[in-house]
């Protein structure tokens, strides 16, 4: 005790020595512990005691000075983002860093999420490295993730959590390989028809509205359409062909042939934003080509 009261009040008394003593005074620094004051001028016996005293006392109560300060994982993380949001967990990507990333399509209208609600970014973790990206609905404390599912003929992606209240059995979206033919897995669904159908099916670009401008859909040719009723949706070629009563439509893109299968319901996130991307051999991340 006694050598421990010599060697604040030298501390205290003359200040840092060899730029490395520390002790509590009242000047905080920023890890909430304290630094001595500069300028420490020699006093009478009482005022040194009087000082020495007080310097024991704070340095009691300073026992968060020194490593065991540092901060949580968590608060680091959050904190080295620009806009101080916390890093998506999968990719480690920031909120400003992932919007950046993603791949709007043509064409496409945004959804429009209800009042009180806000867009967000999320990911789903795809097999290898490699992650999908989306414009995702928050509402509360809830916000939209997607579920991945791997399969035999393709993959399937569904909500897991929907700030909407979406159920989470629906498949949302399938993934399709594109090698050698991109177009070989709509191909192999007019392959699948009977051969009434298979006749007059084909693959032909959506040109709806609000969709994106590369959509396409297996839907009866002009003269087998004209033959059916005009005034009221019709689901034909199959059941992942045309459905005017639902958004079903093509894509491919990104080494992928998705099949996007959204029903009537606005959807917990933005279709149109779903991009995959890649994490290279530096650790950075880029959208996939």
């Amino acid at each position: 005790m006694v050598l421990a009261a010599r060697f604040v009040s030298r501390v205290t008394m003359r200040g840092v020595i060899a730029g490395s003593a520390f002790a509590c005074n009242i000047t905080p620094l920023s890890q909430g512990c304290f630094a001595l004051g500069s300028g420490a001028q020699s006093y009478g016996e009482k005022a040194m005691k009087s000082e020495l005293i007080a310097a024991i006392g704070a340095l009691a109560l300073c026992v968060a000075c020194g490593p065991q300060a540092a901060r949580t994982p968590v608060d680091a993380a959050q904190s080295s983002c620009p806009d101080d949001g916390p890093r998506l967990p999968g990719t480690g990507l920031c909120q400003r860093t992932a919007l950046l990333l993603l791949e709007h399509a043509e064409g496409a209208q945004s959804v429009e999420y209800p009042e009180g609600c806000s867009a967000s970014v999320n990911e789903t973790m795809l097999p290898g490295d490699e992650a999908l990206i989306y414009s995702a609905a928050r509402c509360g404390e809830v916000t939209t993730k997607l579920a991945f599912a791997g399969g035999a003929h393709s993959a399937s992606i569904s909500y897991e959590a929907s700030a909407m209240g979406h159920g989470g059995d629906d498949v949302l979206i399938r993934l399709f390989g594109v090698d050698p033919d991109p177009q070989g897995a709509l191909k192999e669904q007019i392959a699948a028809l009977s051969p009434a159908e298979r006749a007059i099916c084909e693959i032909r670009p959506a040109g709806a509205d609000g969709w994106p401008a590369d959509a396409l859909v297996i839907a009866p040719n002009a003269a087998a359409r004209a033959r059916m009723p005009k005034n009221e949706p019709i689901s034909a070629c199959g059941p992942l062909g045309l459905d005017e009563d639902s958004a079903r439509y093509w894509r491919i893109r990104q080494g992928y042939a998705w099949l996007f299968d959204l029903g009537q319901e606005a959807a917990g996130f933005d279709p149109a934003s779903v991009t995959v991307i890649v994490k290279g051999a530096d650790g950075s991340w880029s959208a996939r080509k």
